[in-house]
């Protein structure tokens, strides 16, 4: 027993080397204690975070591409242009494809349905207004199958060139019975060079019933020259070129003399 043995030491050996046995007695009992009954260590599982794929796609996306819609607008048919120098100091040029109607006789007059008893100097008439061109125009009262001009002068002098307007303006709504003005420019002028400003004129727009209208009047030294276009729409890009290329030197023998 070795336990008892230990106690007999215990007696025979001096109290310092008694202590000294004790302490290593209990350093074995741990050892032996540790080894017999420690339990097995835990294992930690460690965590993981899943990792998600994320597919990578072999073709790009087709760009979509968002076309803005075209507004389409009649073309001049002929890009080629005539001048014609006709009476009474006016030079204007016009499309090829166009006719010309030139009178001789000046002495002739004739009431207008802008009120006004005017010599007709000469007229300008399109060719036939295609289907597309119909087609481009949308609403329009006219349905006259060609676009006109007719050129005018007023033998009578005008003093005052706002009092006229004003008055031709209400002998058309008399002549047609009424009539919508689309548009009305007071600050137009025809004529103009790099030498010389253009001469005042008041251009009106308007609609009928039946026809549309583009009047241009002209005050040239208190002579009125009127250019009216007759459904003008059709032609409309030939109808702005005309009336910007309208020259007028005015003439010593002018009609009003006459």
């Amino acid at each position: 027993m070795p336990h008892f043995s230990f106690l007999i030491l215990m007696k025979k050996y001096t109290p310092v080397l008694a202590m000294v046995c004790v302490a290593i007695l209990l350093v074995c009992t741990l050892f032996s204690a540790g080894c017999t009954s420690m339990p097995p260590s835990e294992k930690s599982t460690p965590v993981t975070t899943p990792v998600v794929s994320t597919p990578v796609p072999t073709t790009l996306p087709a760009l979509v591409t968002t076309i803005e819609p075209v507004t389409a607008v009649p073309t001049p048919l002929s890009g080629k242009l005539v001048t014609a120098q006709l009476a009474e100091g006016v030079t204007i040029s016009y499309p090829e494809d166009w006719q010309k109607e030139e009178f001789s006789n000046l002495t002739e007059l004739g009431l207008r349905d802008y009120g006004r008893t005017t010599v007709n100097i000469a007229n300008l008439y399109s060719p036939d207004i295609t289907a597309e061109r119909q087609k481009l125009v949308g609403t329009n009262p006219d349905a006259s199958t060609y676009t006109t001009l007719s050129i005018d002068v007023d033998p009578t002098p005008v003093s005052d060139f706002e009092q006229y307007f004003n008055l031709v303006t209400l002998a058309l709504q008399k002549s047609y019975g009424y009539i919508t003005i689309t548009k009305h420019n007071y600050q137009l002028n025809i004529s103009q060079t790099d030498t010389h400003p253009g001469y005042k004129s008041y251009q009106m727009d308007f609609d009928t019933t039946k026809m549309r209208g583009k009047y241009i009047f002209t005050n040239v030294d208190d002579t009125i020259y009127i250019f009216a276009f007759r459904n003008p729409t059709p032609y409309s890009s030939e109808v702005e070129e005309m009336y910007k290329s309208i020259i007028i030197t005015p003439v010593s023998t002018s009609i009003k003399h006459r």
